[in-house]
């Protein structure tokens, strides 16, 4: 007997029911808010094998097997929208033209809920699927599998699972199947997204896998980024843009909506298959716990790339049902600056918001929104959103965005559904809308759409239909650029369905597909939902799905050309794996036989390069014109690279500190290694007088360096410029000379001065059940007729240097622990402290109520104490986790506090916490102060603190 669950995926915690407030105190942050973005790097990294050597399912057949349903779902929703609000009718309704879409060139089946049966034993809703199509394939996801196919719909993998793509990283979220998946062709690298996310445990992860080659068969480099905060990361999707691969997401705390994340992932990282890689994070808040609204980030389409230099757009919306002033598009940018994180910013649009024909984005109360024909059961419309995807094309003359969303056509009973779909364009200045029509009808429901363009501006849209005699099936329309706006073609049919969905599912999926072939530019591709009575019989939620394409007969191909070959080794002829090839926005990865494949351009003239590690770049002008192919083959000459694998000071001329000092001679001892493809002969390194590096002594020789072998060190002696500051950084900059091979410069920075200890204490020379002399700790009980152990203490039960730690109790009852350093001095404005925390402490498994939670303080010059923040002071790393809860009787009910288990992992860890002082604690005597406080709910283990640390600026034993 096989076992079929349903599972049903939600946008939070699955038993609780989403809690309400009123629109007017939802947050529109304005545009010159300031916003301080968060970097984080990815968490765990692998290459994946190849998808046809992954696991496949059973071969056993669902659709003969005896099965049992188990029925899991999330309460319906009591309430979308605010009560009494003033519904709009619809002021955009399209008008339909007496011309035809054209027939499908294709349209066949793609995965369906009868494959998770051998993959999962299971029976998963909704789909939510999605795809997108590349030179030569059409990739699909649905919850939660993926499969290729050829693009004459032919299978070229079993379905297999995301979590088998993951699972060389060995963590738990590697092997879940939590869904929501997404997968995006990038045409500017001829490379495949493919992403999840994971809700093991907060804070939750985004799993996020790129192909290493232009196959979607083939190996891919994973990730796993953890999620900067413990919000739950809901319905991500993703743009590929020429800098980033953007991403927004849903963010709910709990089961309360909580905003939008939105992220920048460094792209060149990832294409590289770079451990480092990183992502740049934006909070958009929401004071509502109403999800109203959402952000979607622009994906390309087409080999034009946007000018250089422009930040990816994210679309959102307002709605006078909301409580907002008007019905408008909004627009944000998204400027991402991977090299400095922190100069990023998410700014609105000067034209920002866009004012459009009236729409209503609500639907009625709960999910049981669209009715279908008996014994069908009402369907979840997902208004309230804009649908992926937000398509950018560059046609030349302008740019354009297009994006849909389901509206109500009118405030009338029953309730229909219509695909609002607009279109900005600019040229060169503002965008300013030039489409804005609802596809529908008063007697018919669509909803759930995908809109493109194609490269002549011919938008396509494709959507659900249903209506009370006809069952769901899948449309599509559209119209020529040359066609008057607000009248689209009459629709054409992708598949007929011949079945409904039944019982209490409602959900038809929060995902359709529609993309545009690169191979041509004009043809579309399209994915959806559908039944057919067989399915429906089979069990009330036995979803299928169907891929096809359709173009536009006016449409001609886009121009471009195509630049061929491979790389090899000049001293071998031997291919090398993974070399980049470059040709302005566009790249390609070699495969294993060193071939870079087709690289399609726009028509132009092109500096192309071919570099890889170990070999000397490439570089060479090609002009293909349209039509042409260019093969154009690389021969690269191996050469060594030599980096910098250490520096010692050895030698001082006064203050001994370890470090150099302005106006100091001194000798550093440099450690050279080779990681390159040769082993230097006879290896020179000069050091260069600049960067604050002053009479430099004779130049060093290394010799011979083998490639990965041992580092090699040699002395450099010179005297630190008397201009810098103590506390500056002097740059060794070393010339480095192999016989007759210039081999380039390698920079050495080194901080000048030693850091100024204003306290130190790591607490291992303490008794234990002590404190350090001159550390102070006290409590406060609420219920003094209990005995509890409160007080801080050092203890040897866990450490990060051993043997000792202070440490604090989580007790049961309501209170206040207290632990105080010595007064000590601080003498700049950018003092810091730095210190190892551990902690477990009494929240919620979503770690959206923290009960108990404990604080940093500070007293400046005997004043009042205050929090770290409210003081002045800002945290680098490991900061407060949230607002302590205010219902049960913690002292510190109302504060931001850590709470939970300290790190990213279920189990906690100790971290390092950063915190820059108030600069109003300089020339001041200040104390800090740790207070652990509980309230009348369970215990837990408590916070240990380890290795405390303040510097106070730097100090130079030569007269500085």
């Amino acid at each position: 007997m096989v076992r079929i669950i349903l599972i049903l995926f939600t946008m939070a915690a699955a038993a609780l029911a989403l809690r309400l407030q009123t629109a007017e105190s939802r947050l529109s942050a304005p545009a010159s808010e300031k916003v301080t973005p968060e970097v984080r790097t990815a968490t765990a990294f692998g290459v994946s094998p190849k998808v046809n050597d992954l696991a496949k399912p059973s071969a056993k057949s669902g659709r003969t097997a005896k099965i049992d349903i188990i029925e899991n779902g999330p309460l319906s929703p009591t309430s979308k929208y605010p009560e009494n609000i003033t519904h709009d009718r619809d002021a955009a309704l399209a008008q339909s033209s007496a011309m035809p879409m054209p027939t499908p060139l294709l349209s066949f089946d793609g995965l369906s809920n009868y494959d998770n049966i051998p993959a999962y034993n299971a029976l998963i809703i909704p789909p939510d699927m999605t795809g997108d199509v590349g030179p030569a394939h059409y990739v699909q996801a649905v919850n939660s599998l993926v499969r290729v196919y050829d693009k004459a719909g032919n299978p070229l993998t079993p379905p297999f699972k995301l979590s088998d793509l993951f699972a060389p990283l060995g963590t738990q979220c590697s092997i879940r199947h939590d869904g929501l998946a997404i997968v995006l062709y990038d045409p500017l690298a001829d490379r495949w997204l493919l992403s999840q996310y994971c809700t093991a445990f907060p804070p939750f992860r985004q799993m996020i896998a790129v192909s290493r080659t232009g196959d979607p068969t083939g190996a891919y480099f994973i990730y796993e980024f953890v999620m900067p905060n413990i919000r739950l990361n809901d319905f991500a999707k993703f743009g590929v843009w020429t800098d980033g691969y953007y991403m927004s997401t849903e963010e709910y705390t709990g089961s309360d909506y909580s905003g939008s994340g939105l992220f920048a992932f460094d792209r060149a990282k990832i294409l590289a298959g770079d451990p480092s890689a990183s992502y740049i994070y934006f909070s958009r808040p929401s004071r509502s716990t109403a999800r109203l609204g959402n952000f979607l980030p622009t994906d390309l389409d087409g080999l034009r790339p946007p000018l250089a230099g422009s930040p990816d757009t994210f679309i959102s919306y307002s709605a006078t049902e909301y409580g907002d002033a008007q019905d408008a598009i909004r627009l944000f940018d998204f400027h991402a600056d991977f090299a400095n994180p922190l100069n990023s910013t998410f700014t609105e649009r000067p034209e920002s918001p866009l004012a459009v024909a009236a729409f209503d984005p609500t639907s009625p109360d709960g999910r049981q929104d669209i009715a279908q024909p008996p014994p069908g059961d009402f369907l979840d419309s997902n208004s309230d959103r804009l649908n992926y995807r937000a398509a950018y094309r560059n046609l030349g003359s302008r740019e354009t965005l297009v994006v849909n969303q389901t509206v109500r056509i009118s405030p009338a009973v029953p309730y229909r559904a219509g695909v609002r779909v607009y279109e900005l364009r600019r040229s060169g200045g503002a965008y300013s809308v030039t489409e804005q029509s609802t596809i529908g009808d008063g007697t018919s429901s669509r909803w759930i759409g995908g809109v493109a363009e194609d490269n002549q501006g011919n938008i396509a849209v494709g959507y659900n239909f249903v209506s009370d005699q006809k069952v769901p099936l899948l449309f599509y329309t559209g119209r020529l650029a040359t066609e008057p706006a607000g009248t689209f073609r009459n629709e054409g049919s992708m598949v007929i369905g011949t079945g409904v969905q039944k019982a209490f599912g409602w959900r038809w999926g929060d995902y359709s597909g529609m993309s545009v072939d690169p191979a041509d530019d004009c043809t579309f591709w399209m994915t959806g939902e559908y039944y057919t009575l067989a399915s429906e019989q089979f069990s009330d939620f036995t979803w299928l799905t169907r891929i096809g394409a359709f173009k536009f007969p006016e449409c001609t191909p886009a121009p471009r050309s195509v630049i061929t070959g491979v790389v090899t080794n000049s001293a071998t002829g031997a291919p090398i794996t993974a070399a980049a090839v470059t040709a302005s926005v566009y790249s390609r990865g070699t495969a294993n036989d060193g071939s870079y494949g087709s690289m399609y351009v726009v028509p132009g003239a092109y500096m192309v390069s071919a570099s890889a590690h170990g070999f000397r770049t490439q570089t060479v002008n090609i002009s293909p014109a349209n039509g042409q192919t260019v093969t154009q083959n690389f021969a690269l000459q191996p050469v060594a690279v030599i980096e910098n694998a250490g520096t010692r000071v050895s030698a001082e001329s006064c203050g001994i500190n370890g470090a150099p000092d302005p106006g100091e001679t001194v000798t550093i001892d440099v450690s050279l290694r080779n990681t390159g493809s040769v082993n230097t002969q006879n290896l020179i390194a000069t050091l260069v007088a600049a960067g604050g590096v002053t009479n430099p002594g004779l130049p060093q020789n290394y010799g011979a360096i083998p490639v990965n072998g041992n580092a090699v060190s040699r002395p450099f002696t010179f005297t630190v410029s008397p201009t810098l500051n103590c506390g500056g950084t002097v740059t060794m900059t070393i010339q480095l000379q192999d016989g007759v091979e210039n081999l380039g410069t390698i920079s050495v920075p080194l901080q000048t001065g030693a850091p100024r200890i204003a306290l130190r204490q790591d607490f291992d020379r303490t008794q234990q059940a002590h404190l350090p002399e001159r550390w102070t700790r006290s409590s406060v009980e609420i219920q003094p007729e209990f005995v509890v152990q409160r007080n801080w203490t050092v203890s040897a039960s866990r450490s990060r240097s051993a043997p000792k730690s202070a440490y604090s109790p989580d007790p049961i009852h309501p209170g206040v622990n207290e632990m105080v350093t010595p007064v000590f001095l601080i003498t700049s404005a950018n003092a810091r402290l730095t210190f190892q925390n551990w902690y477990e402490l009494e929240t919620t498994f979503l770690r959206n109520r923290l009960y108990d939670g404990s604080v940093l303080e500070i007293k400046i010059a005997g004043g009042d104490w205050n929090d770290i923040l409210v003081a002045g002071g800002a945290f680098e790393s490991g900061g407060y986790d949230g607002t302590i809860d205010s219902c049960c009787q913690n002292p510190l009910h109302g504060r931001q506090g850590w709470s939970g288990r300290s790190g990213v992992n279920e189990t906690s860890e100790f971290i390092t916490t950063s915190v820059r002082l108030p600069a109003s604690a300089a020339g001041q005597f200040v104390q800090l102060r740790w207070r652990v406080g509980t309230d009348i709910g369970t215990f837990r283990e408590g916070q240990y603190i380890d290795d405390v640390l303040v510097t106070d600026g730097f100090t130079c034993g030569c007269g500085n």
